[in-house]
């Protein structure tokens, strides 16, 4: 006899838990496939591992370079023991992963099952060689790690970002492949603990869309910390002098040659579908393999949704969670409901941190949405001044005509953190005048956000 379910919800990490609960909360009775190790990218390889590698690795930098403007020093040489940072954060992992689990055994409705999935029919599939039939389903198996085909670069070279979270030994020099999050992150763990880094990008700005000025204050603020980074690489290769490896390329009208012990490849992630079977259940991808969605978060068959990094729509856990949690409400409604596209704040947790939400500039100069702009830099800010953390700068996008905040830019001390207080602003849609009579404490950092927006009213 064949096992039947209400839903089937394919990945228990993030985006597949939140889709799960909320399916069961309306009444349906879900079976969570995790073909394991349990916990999801954020958890096990992602967010968290790489923010507890990440956090001595900035204490360390701080009490080599940076005491001393605090009036600060320390006799001897500080120590690094990087397999007790390993240890430290898979202890915290495995609590996490654990907690996880928990919250989704203790949810009535849902079954948590182990094993392999594929489809083999539109509402069907095979569960660990044993057939199943759903009502609908979910898809949520997040991305895995893509490393393009480059000339000359050999496989004993190439680390990738599960590697680096391993490492109880740091090479001695990284190249660095890539300038998104992942790169610059585990770049600057790797720097800030001595490996010599040079991290390098093919395109010219760093980002599309960013502030061309931000942009090249944050990568100069990180330069000053260790990292060499060059931008618009071209005519690169790969190469072995006297039984060392290098790599040649041109950047800046110059032409370098970097030598290495190891090459970090972060260049992106991709979807990780290849064990579904998508053409059984008449499931289209675009040619990435990203898995199509409409508004509803519904895919190609109607009876099967998808949510979170699988959908290539943008690889951020809040966006996941949220995508995750309306993709099982509305597989389990009668009639799904169009999804709002929310203010989705990201971030980058490099020391300083770098943050966004909202329109960029250029992105509204894009869809020809006039827009004033304000900027201002952490050097005048009070706090920034006294704290000794004055690289950094914000920018806001505001509407010419009805003058409602929307976007933020921001890179300095707890960007992170200080970009949702913007987020929230434009969740509910308010105007700079209105974010203006706002009162802040004094000093704070998130005083930036009243001293630009009192600047861009006109008000004392």
């Amino acid at each position: 006899m064949k096992e039947k379910t209400d839903m089937i919800v394919i990945g228990a990490g993030s985006a597949g838990r939140y889709a799960a609960r909320a399916a069961a909360t309306l009444g349906k009775m879900v079976t969570l496939v995790e073909k394991g190790p349990f916990g999801g990218l954020c958890i096990l390889k992602g967010c968290m591992p790489s923010k507890a590698l990440l956090k001595p690795a900035h204490v360390y930098h701080m009490m080599k370079h940076r005491l001393e403007p605090l009036g600060l020093g320390i006799d001897g040489t500080p120590r690094v023991d990087v397999p007790a940072i390993v240890r430290m954060k898979n202890a915290m992992i495995r609590e996490m992963a654990e907690d996880a689990r928990k919250v989704v055994e203790q949810t009535q409705g849902v079954t948590l099952r182990t094993g392999n999935f594929r489809f083999t029919g539109t509402n069907a599939g095979m569960l660990d060689g044993a057939p199943i039939l759903f009502d609908k389903a979910v898809i949520a198996t997040g991305s895995r790690i893509h490393l393009p085909a480059i000339a000359g670069l050999e496989a004993d070279w190439m680390i990738t970002s599960d590697d680096v979270l391993e490492m109880e030994r740091l090479p001695s020099s990284t190249l660095v492949l890539g300038g998104g999050p992942v790169g610059l992150e585990l770049g600057q763990y790797l720097s800030c603990l001595g490996s010599d880094v040079t991290l390098v990008d093919t395109n010219m700005n760093w980002h599309p869309h960013t502030d061309p000025e931000i942009a090249r204050e944050y990568l100069g603020a990180l330069a000053s910390r260790g990292m060499t980074i060059h931008l618009g690489i071209r005519n690169e290769r790969f190469g072995i002098q006297e039984g060392k490896p290098f790599f040649q390329f041109q950047s800046g009208g110059k032409n370098h040659t970097v030598s290495f012990e190891k090459v970090l490849v972060a260049t992106g992630r991709r979807p990780d579908t290849s064990m579904l079977d998508l053409q059984a259940a008449q499931v289209h991808t675009t040619k990435h393999g990203q898995v199509q969605v409409d508004q509803f978060l519904r895919t190609s068959n109607h009876n099967i949704f998808a949510a979170g990094d699988v959908t290539g729509i943008l690889p951020v856990l809040n966006l996941a969670t949220f995508h995750g949690e309306m993709a099982g409400r509305n597989a389990a409604l009668p009639e799904p409901v169009p999804v709002r596209e929310p203010v989705v704040p990201v971030a980058i947790f490099t020391d300083p941190e770098y943050a966004r939400a909202g329109l960029t500039e250029t992105q509204a100069s894009m869809r020809r949405v006039p827009v004033i702009t304000g900027r201002i830099s952490f050097s005048d800010l009070g706090k920034a001044i006294v704290y000794r953390e004055t690289e950094g700068g914000l920018k806001i996008i505001a509407h010419a005509k009805t003058r409602e905040i929307l976007g933020v830019e921001i890179f300095g001390a707890g960007a992170s953190d200080l970009v949702h207080t913007l987020t929230a602003a434009m969740h509910f849609h308010a105007t700079i005048d209105q974010y203006q009579e706002m009162l802040h404490i004094h000093p704070t950092f998130s005083e930036i956000f009243k001293y630009l927006v009192d600047d861009m009213t006109g008000s004392l």
